[in-house]
């Protein structure tokens, strides 16, 4: 009858350090793990601070660091449980994508990130500039063949050489001289134009009197028409009485060589000028400069008449190409390149008011 009145009171007894037992699982359990969790916060942070201080100083203490790291896993695995089969990374360590697992290599030292490349800048088009309205001409030098000039105040003679019937009587060469020569001849012919000398002489001489005249120049011809009957001593003559600024004898060339081509200018070596070969220079370098043609030089001698008795005043005998090339022959009877010979005149009249 004792014993059965005992046993509810060790039922009882049991009950309750049981329960007890469960309470204190519950309640140490967690603060032993929170307790483990917090040890190894503060050996992980002496763990990171003793990794950066020594790879401040030494590579080698890498090693170290992660030995450390390893040894924080390897201790956090033992307080948590273990990981689900399906999950295939640390708890501790963030995800990695599939493409930044592709870019890591075995290196131990850091991967690049790599640089992205940079689209390419698109260039705008620019806008088409609007032309103005008229473009200011750019003033010309005095010395251009092609330019305008004042020339008022000159004197010019021009002889456009020879005439339509010659005149076989003779005259003196100079005044210093007893020798003799025909007065004056018809001159030459082209060989491609078949065109007499007198004849395209006479045209590119009327041209540039109207040239010459149209920036003031006063200009004496010789002659006007092929019918007259004019000797070279004459000539001379009309120049010095006028007291010219500049005497140019007008004349084509020719040659038994038909290769050859060009402008020569002829003057007197007893010209009372020491300028006069400079001078003649000037002339056939203008002219040549407006029309392309080559410039063979300038001859001084005592040969023309027509320059021995004009010797007071600038004189000079201007051969404007060769008749019996095939092209100069041509180019002397073109309207275009005329009008280029017009202009290398005037730029050389210009030359010698301004000298």
């Amino acid at each position: 009858m004792r014993n059965k009145k005992l046993v509810p009171i060790m039922s009882a007894v049991t009950g309750v350090l049981l329960l007890t037992v469960i309470v204190l699982l519950f309640t140490i359990g967690p603060w032993k793990k929170s307790s483990d969790d917090s040890s190894l916060r503060n050996a992980k942070i002496g763990i990171e601070t003793k990794n950066s201080t020594d790879s401040e100083n030494q590579n080698d203490t890498d090693n170290s660091g992660e030995s450390f790291e390893a040894t924080e896993a390897t201790a956090a695995s033992k307080d948590t449980k273990d990981p689900d089969p399906s999950e295939t990374t640390d708890a501790t360590t963030p995800a990695t994508s599939e493409s930044e697992t592709s870019e890591q290599t075995t290196s131990a030292e850091p991967t690049a990130t790599p640089t992205p490349t940079p689209e390419p800048t698109k260039t705008p088009t620019p806008e088409p500039t609007k032309a103005p309205e008229k473009t200011p001409e750019a003033s010309k030098p005095s010395s251009d063949p092609g330019g305008s000039y004042d020339l008022s105040g000159m004197v010019i003679v021009l002889d456009p050489g020879h005439q339509r019937k010659a005149n076989s009587d003779q005259e003196s060469v100079a005044p210093w001289s007893s020798e003799t020569k025909p007065k004056v001849s018809s001159g030459t012919s082209g060989v491609s134009t078949k065109r007499p000398e007198y004849e395209v002489v006479l045209e590119i001489a009327l041209k540039v009197r109207d040239k010459l005249e149209s920036m003031g120049a006063t200009v004496i011809m010789t002659r006007t028409t092929n019918d007259v009957n004019i000797s070279n001593i004459e000539r001379a003559k009309i120049a010095t009485d006028n007291n010219a600024d500049v005497f140019i004898r007008l004349h084509c060339d020719s040659s038994d060589n038909s290769s050859s081509r060009g402008i020569g200018v002829f003057v007197c070596s007893k010209s009372e000028l020491p300028d006069q070969k400079k001078w003649g220079d000037w002339l056939g370098n203008c002219l040549s400069s407006s029309t392309g043609s080559k410039f063979r030089g300038t001859v001084s001698n005592t040969t023309y008449s027509g320059l021995n008795w004009a010797t007071s005043v600038p004189s000079f005998l201007l051969e404007m190409g060769f008749m019996s090339n095939s092209e100069d022959d041509r180019l002397l009877s073109d309207p275009d390149y005329q009008e280029k010979i017009c202009n290398g005149i005037a730029a050389f009249c210009n030359k010698m008011k301004n000298r």
